[in-house]
């Protein structure tokens, strides 16, 4: 009887995980999936998933990282060390041209009760006007695949998307950032090391600045600022809204690191978006993952013939097998098998 009784409490205890970079440190928005794609969690600030719910493999996949698959019983501390992808931007030569090109290739999931039921990817073309300090952006290139044949929820998500994957090629000095997290959000900044940043609210711990490899991650929980900062200021509704649907956004930022910490257009690399709450119909996680694949000047010529160029060789939507070899020549991390066969589940659109 004992001996069953302590195997009960094996099998339902929780299969903690802690997914890390080569330096140990713990990395924040790393989706686990099971081997179907089904979403399992996504990592907390410290990188960690308290309970991968009995899956006995897992795959792993964070926008800077190759994707990987474990198993759970394999692990040491149910530590996963994640690989680094081969992804550098060639550093910008200055030159007296009006604009700063930045080509961003974008993915987009939408999960309904963890079940992929929407994705979304293509080019995003940008330029920085350098005189009018303004950021243009060009047609939307893309491909769908989606379970619902609703127009109306698909235009919906693909709208969010462009939005919030437009704002990610910007022009900021995050020392301004930081300053503006301090006021608006009650932010606090503390140096962990010369190589790490904490930010805190009066409720813990809210984001994460992380210099390794020549690139400086960023990761806020911006969900969590923003509510802490509705209930100091007294925003008794907006914040019972978000109670209400269970609201969560958080976001990874990664520069090419530098000096200056002027993470901007100039030295902005990739991005990823995770934001969830509760709709009519269910629970909806939207993850959106952006990489910056050239960088250079141009005047404004060239910026008009580069998006006619991309819509000659693309057209108006790209297939799925353009979007893998565009993949290969970036040296973007492919498509984990999990999410493939999620994926080629759904219907195309």
């Amino acid at each position: 009887m004992i001996a069953a009784v302590m195997m009960t409490v094996v099998n339902v205890s929780a299969q903690r995980i802690q997914v890390v970079d080569s330096d140990g440190q713990g990395i924040p928005l790393a989706s686990v999936l099971t081997e179907d794609g089904i979403l399992i969690a996504t990592t907390d600030l410290n990188g960690v998933v308290d309970d991968v719910k009995g899956a006995a493999r897992v795959t792993v996949t964070h926008v800077a990282f190759k994707p990987q698959q474990v198993t759970i019983a394999s692990l040491t501390n149910g530590r996963v060390t994640m690989e680094d992808i081969d992804y550098n931007l060639a550093e910008i030569v200055v030159t007296p041209k009006q604009y700063i090109y930045v080509e961003d290739f974008y993915r987009v999931y939408v999960y309904r009760n963890d079940s992929l039921c929407y994705f979304l990817s293509g080019i995003m073309p940008n330029a920085y006007d350098l005189q009018k300090k303004k950021l243009e952006h060009g047609s939307y290139n893309q491909a769908r695949c989606e379970y619902s044949p609703k127009m109306g929820v698909a235009v919906t998500w693909s709208v969010r998307a462009q939005g919030l994957g437009a704002g990610k090629v910007r022009a900021e000095n995050w020392a301004e950032k930081e300053k503006k997290m301090k006021e608006a959000y009650f932010v606090t900044v503390s140096d962990e090391s010369p190589k790490h940043k904490s930010y805190r609210n009066q409720q813990g711990l809210v984001g994460q600045l992380i210099r390794s490899d020549g690139q400086t991650r960023i990761t806020l929980d911006a969900g969590k600022m923003q509510m802490y900062a509705n209930e100091a200021k007294g925003q008794k509704k907006l914040l019972e809204r978000r109670q209400e649907k269970d609201y969560e956004y958080q976001f990874t930022l990664i520069y090419a690191d530098n000096e200056e910490e002027n993470c901007d257009v100039t030295s902005y690399v990739i991005a990823t978006d995770h934001w969830e709450y509760n709709d009519k119909k269910s629970h909806v996680k939207f993850i959106i993952e952006n990489y910056a694949t050239d960088h250079y000047y141009i005047s404004k010529e060239e910026w008009k013939d580069r998006k006619k160029a991309i819509k000659e060789d693309y057209g108006s939507m790209m297939t799925l097998s353009e979007i893998a070899s565009y993949e290969q020549r970036h040296n973007i991390p492919a498509l984990s098998p999990a999410t493939r066969q999620a994926i080629g589940k759904m219907k195309q659109w």
